[in-house]
């Protein structure tokens, strides 16, 4: 087997292990929900993977979203089987493996998605002076250990994950001014694209102390409702820091940040923490 393919059979231990908690202490309600706990139980095991070797847990997200740009026989990328939200139904004859690249792959990158802008928030709120990752990850798990404890023995539905995670969310995460996940439901739990996002017409204005950069996000190959929120860093000193994180709603999307002096580049998710194509 190839590297990839030999890290990805061994995170199958772990994966079935997680089982435990997503799939038999708490169950799906239909099967429109089934692709919650094998997603959960593939992004636990990756978490796993990640506290001992961050570039495979990269390698192994990057894989996913490869996967899904995969065409079949007839030009279509796998993609475009469907959302997560299909299930079992995403297995059909132009996809045969529609269900598991898509449940697996794409529902593991949404709960990516949503850990690492809570822990952007989390960071931003703090300063950057958490005291580990654990610390700004800490929401994500606050609602995974509400989820446990509030569903076990029960079956959950997506809304019901989304209004756990709601309950998480810190102002800086409210879009259009609503404590609610209701965007993210709409536009990437139940729609299919990988959007590309490009940064235009930036500019930086010193004033006060402080430097003022305000740019445009162009958000293309994807429905012109769809929200992303996107995660802006600037260079300062050789350093990346995070500027802050900006609802990119629809095709384009004007910004304005203000940070300490000396910012000169500013850049899109260089973390690669969004489904997304950045480059």
């Amino acid at each position: 087997m190839s590297s990839l393919e030999d890290t990805r059979g061994n995170l199958v231990v772990a994966h079935e292990t997680a089982h435990q908690w997503w799939g038999d202490l708490v169950v799906w309600k239909g099967y429109r929900d089934q692709w919650i706990i094998e997603a959960l139980a593939e992004y636990s095991s990756l978490m796993q993977l990640e506290s001992q070797d961050p570039a495979k847990f990269r390698a192994v997200l990057e894989s996913y979203q490869d996967k899904l740009f995969q065409k079949n026989k007839d030009g279509m990328p796998l993609m475009d089987a469907g959302p997560v939200t299909l299930g079992i139904r995403l297995s059909c004859s132009p996809f045969p493996v529609g269900y598991e690249a898509i449940s697996y792959g794409r529902g593991t990158w949404l709960f990516h998605m949503l850990r690492t802008m809570m822990r952007d928030a989390e960071s931003k709120k703090t300063g950057h002076r958490a005291s580990s990752r654990e610390n700004l990850d800490e929401p994500f798990l606050r609602g995974l250990r509400k989820l446990r404890e509030r569903y076990q023995g029960k079956s959950i539905s997506t809304r019901d994950v989304l209004r756990v995670f709601e309950e998480e969310l810190p102002p800086s995460l409210w879009y259009e001014g609503r404590k609610s996940l209701d965007w993210f439901y709409n536009g990437w739990i139940n729609g299919t694209a990988i959007p590309r996002l490009e940064l235009h017409d930036v500019k930086y204005v010193e004033r006060d102390g402080s430097t003022r950069i305000s740019g445009t996000i162009r958000q293309s190959e994807a429905p012109e409702d769809l929200v992303t929120l996107v995660p802006v860093y600037g260079t300062v000193g050789g350093k990346s820091m995070l500027l802050g994180q900006v609802f990119a709603d629809g095709p384009e999307t004007v910004f304005h940040l203000t940070s300490s002096m000396g910012v000169r580049k500013a850049v899109l998710d260089p973390n690669r923490t969004l489904l997304a194509r950045t480059r």
